[in-house]
């Protein structure tokens, strides 16, 4: 089934500052669209209005498929497909990566299908109530999806992102993504830190996200990573508005000119 994120007239403020300036327009599952524009021009900012940040004020509409976003809650969002991977993924001592994937994978297995709630035991593999869920199909997703992304078995039972590097913290929240398959992926600055190596694992893993009908979102600044995933639309923000929109033509124009003409 194809997806349609839609958003009509949004205007976001913060602390009575007006940073997103009545702009429309919408994203297309299975697809990749990257969002480019320099810093402050309210991409971040975009991203978090998405996902229901309530640190901001927003009007107009946001609307998946038919449903409008905007009288749904940022967990609900979540649950009705919308996913988020931070600019900087903080560190959560105390939870395990498996714990939390694991969690994730359920409720999006009742939202989804409608399978019946899960009640869990701390030690892994050890969860009751799971009627209706294949936790066998869990645990060899994650080991393949793991293997995949080049991510160490041992980082799956560490604290969330707890000591972890750059490109480990990013691989993991991509991970997070392949193994939810939202309707949406939203990724802001994925790319940042990455060596050559771990931007071709990454361009490869959100090809895998669009081969699963999500669509995927990227925020950032070059075009380092569309060498391994080539998007099929790329927008152009600046001081809070979509002022082009188009093909890779344009991520291309801006590597050589910068955005001087995007104004």
């Amino acid at each position: 089934m194809n997806h349609i994120l839609r958003f009509t007239h949004l205007v976001v403020k913060r602390e009575q500052k007006e940073i997103i300036h009545g702009i429309s327009g919408n994203f297309q599952s299975s697809a990749i669209t990257v969002i480019m524009g320099p810093n402050g021009s309210g991409k971040s900012t975009f991203a978090h209005v998405l996902m229901g940040d309530p640190a901001f004020d927003a009007t107009g509409k946001i609307f998946l498929d038919k449903q409008d976003m905007g009288v749904v809650f940022t967990e609900e969002r979540s649950k009705k497909g919308l996913f988020l991977s931070f600019q900087t993924p903080v560190a959560i001592a105390g939870i395990s990566v498996i714990d939390l994937l694991r969690s994730a994978y359920a409720e999006r297995q009742v939202q989804m299908n409608g399978k019946k709630k899960v009640i869990y035991n701390p030690v892994f593999r050890k969860q009751t109530n799971t009627k209706g869920i294949d936790w066998t199909v869990f645990i060899k997703t994650i080991r393949k999806e793991s293997e995949f992304l080049s991510i160490k078995p041992e980082l799956l039972e560490r604290s969330i992102h707890e000591g972890f590097s750059g490109g480990e913290r990013k691989k993991i929240e991509l991970l997070q993504a392949i193994v939810l398959k939202p309707k949406f992926a939203i990724f802001d600055e994925i790319d940042t830190g990455l060596d050559v190596d771990a931007l071709n694992i990454v361009g490869k893993g959100l090809q895998r996200l669009v081969h699963e009908k999500s669509g995927v979102i990227l925020i950032t600044h070059n075009t380092r990573l569309m060498k391994y995933c080539k998007p099929d639309c790329v927008m152009v923000m600046n001081k809070g508005v979509i002022v082009a929109c188009g093909g890779i033509s344009i991520a291309k124009d801006i590597e050589e000119h910068g955005y001087a003409q995007y104004k």
